[in-house]
C-alpha cells in the first residue's frame, strides 16, 4: 500500500514539474530560484530607490532654520497625502503577490462531523472524518501570466500616481517656502519705509517749529506714518499666515514656528540687480514633458491594464486543465477498531478539464467592454497631451515674464531711490513740497516691494516650469 501511495505522489509531482517545465514562459517567478522578467526588475528597482530614499531622510531639528531641501524631505515623510500614496503603492505590491500565488498548488486540510440515518447524532467515533486535498492548475492558456502582467501594470499606474502626488507636494512646498521668504522681506521693506516716514514727521515737526511749514503738513506726514504702520500690521499678519501654511503643507501643526534659510541669490540680486538665468528651448520642454510627465505614464499603464483585460476576457472561453489529489482517513473506523491506520486511508489522483460551453454571451460582452474602454482612454490620451502642451507653454511664458521682471524691478528701485534722495534734498532746501516728497516715498516703497516679489516670483516660476515638464524633484 505504501508503495502505491508513494508512486501516486511521485506521479503527481512529476505532472506538476513537467507542466512547469513545458510552460516555463508562463511562469515569471518560482520560489526554487528567482526568475524575473525585465519589467518586473525595473519595477523592483524603482521600489528599492523609493524605499532607500525614504529611509535615508535625515532627522530635522525644527529649532534651526530649514533649507528648501529639508522642507521637502519633511513633507515627503510627514505629509498625510504621501502616507496615503505609500499605502496605495503597498496595496498594489500585495496584488502582485496575489497574482503570483496562482502559480502554486492549493493545499487544504479538512475535518468533518456527520450523522445520518445510519449513524446516530452524538459524539461517537463514527461521526468523524478527516482529509488532505491538493489542487494545481496545470494549463490555462496564459491567464495567470496575463493576470500577473495586469497586476504589474496596475502597480506601474499607481507608481506614476505616486510620482504625480510627490511632484505636486514638492511644488506646494516650494511655493509656500518662497512665499514665507517673500513675506519676511516685505516686512523688512515695511520697516524701512516706516523709518523714512518717522524721519519725515520729525523733519516736518522741526520745520513747523522754525516757521518753515504749517501744521497741516505735520498732520499729512503723520497720516502717512499711520498708513505705513497699518501696512506693517497687515503684512505681519500675512507673514504669520504664510508660516502656518508652510507648516501644514509639511504635515506639521500650524502653530509650529518654522524658520527658513533665505535663497543666497537674493542678496546677490539686491546688490547687483542681476541673477544667473538660463535659456530653455520650447521644443525641448515639450519633448521632455511628453517623456517625463507622470500623468502620461499612468495613462499608458492603464491602457496596458485594459489591453490585458480584453485578453483575459478572450481567454475565459478556453478550457483549463487541473491536477487534483485527495488523501483521507476514516477516523470513525480507525478509532473503533484500533488496527493499522493503513486499512482506513483512502487516496485518489485525477486530471480535471473544465470548458465553458455557454455563458449567455458574458465573455463576449467583457471583450467588447474592454475594447470600448481602450477607445475611450485613447481619446483621453490625446486630450491629456494637448493639456500638458498648453500647461508647458503657459509655464514657459510665465517664466520668461518673471525673468524680464527681475531686470525691470532692479532698475525701478535704483531710479526710485535716486528720485527720493533728490526730492529729500530739495525738501530740506524748501524747494519741494511735502506732497511731492510723500509721493516719491510711496513710489520707492512700491519699487522695493516689486523687487521682492519679482525675485520670488521668478524662483517659483522656474520650479513651476520644471513641474510642467515632469522633472521637478
Amino acid at each position: 500500500m505504501m508503495t502505491k501511495i508513494t508512486c501516486i505522489i511521485l506521479i503527481t509531482i512529476t505532472i506538476i514539474c513537467f507542466s512547469l517545465t513545458c510552460y516555463s514562459i508562463d511562469l515569471p517567478y518560482i520560489s526554487f530560484g528567482e526568475r524575473k522578467n525585465e519589467s518586473q526588475m525595473r519595477t523592483d528597482e524603482k521600489n528599492t530607490d523609493r524605499k532607500s530614499f525614504e529611509s535615508n531622510k535625515p532627522s530635522i531639528d525644527l529649532s534651526k532654520p530649514l533649507t528648501l531641501k529639508q522642507c521637502i524631505n519633511i513633507a515627503l515623510k510627514e505629509s498625510p497625502t504621501m502616507k496615503v500614496a505609500n499605502i496605495d503603492l503597498t496595496e498594489q505590491e500585495m496584488s502582485i503577490q496575489d497574482a503570483k500565488s496562482n502559480y502554486y498548488p492549493e493545499v487544504g486540510v479538512s475535518g468533518r462531523y456527520m450523522f445520518s440515518d445510519k449513524i446516530d447524532f452524538g459524539w461517537e467515533k463514527e461521526n468523524y472524518y478527516s482529509s488532505l486535498d491538493a489542487s494545481y492548475l496545470i494549463w490555462d492558456h496564459g491567464q495567470r501570466k496575463s493576470t500577473l502582467k495586469q497586476a504589474e501594470a496596475r502597480k506601474q499606474a499607481e507608481y506614476s500616481r505616486y510620482q504625480r502626488t510627490a511632484q505636486s507636494l514638492i511644488f506646494n512646498v516650494i511655493r509656500a517656502y518662497y512665499g514665507l521668504l517673500e513675506a519676511e522681506k516685505i516686512i523688512s521693506v515695511d520697516e524701512q519705509v516706516l523709518d523714512i516716514s518717522k524721519h519725515n514727521v520729525e523733519k516736518v515737526q522741526a520745520f513747523v517749529e522754525k516757521g518753515l511749514s504749517i501744521e497741516a503738513d505735520l498732520a499729512t506726514a503723520r497720516v502717512q506714518q499711520a498708513n505705513n504702520e497699518l501696512t506693517l500690521i497687515n503684512d505681519l499678519n500675512s507673514l504669520n499666515i504664510a508660516r502656518a501654511n508652510l507648516a501644514v503643507i509639511l504635515g506639521l501643526d500650524p502653530e509650529t514656528q518654522i524658520q527658513v534659510i533665505d535663497d543666497p541669490d537674493y542678496e546677490v540680486y539686491v546688490k547687483t540687480g542681476l541673477i544667473e538665468t538660463e535659456e530653455i528651448l520650447a521644443e525641448d520642454m515639450k519633448a521632455q514633458s511628453m517623456k517625463s510627465r507622470p500623468e502620461l505614464a499612468e495613462l499608458n499603464a492603464n491602457m496596458t491594464v485594459l489591453e490585458l483585460a480584453a485578453e483575459l476576457a478572450k481567454l475565459e472561453r478556453w478550457p483549463k486543465l487541473y491536477a487534483d489529489t485527495h488523501y483521507g482517513i476514516a477516523l470513525s473506523d480507525y478509532l473503533r477498531e484500533r488496527e493499522s491506520i493503513n486499512k482506513y486511508r483512502t487516496w485518489d489522483v485525477m486530471a480535471r478539464l473544465t470548458y465553458p460551453l455557454y455563458d449567455a454571451g458574458r465573455s463576449k460582452r467583457m471583450v467588447q467592454k474592454a475594447e470600448l474602454a481602450l477607445k475611450k482612454i485613447d481619446e483621453n490620451k490625446t486630450e491629456l497631451e494637448q493639456s500638458i502642451a498648453l500647461e508647458v507653454r503657459q509655464a514657459y511664458l510665465d517664466f520668461e515674464r518673471a525673468k524680464k521682471s527681475l531686470e525691470i524691478s532692479a532698475v525701478q528701485v535704483e531710479d526710485a531711490k535716486m528720485s527720493l534722495e533728490v526730492t529729500q534734498g530739495r525738501y530740506d532746501l524748501n524747494d519741494a513740497t511735502l506732497i511731492e516728497l510723500l509721493d516719491i516715498q510711496s513710489r520707492y516703497a512700491r519699487a522695493l516691494t516689486n523687487r521682492v516679489r519679482a525675485f520670488y516670483d521668478y524662483k517659483i516660476a522656474r520650479r513651476a516650469l520644471e513641474k510642467a515638464m515632469g522633472i521637478l524633484q
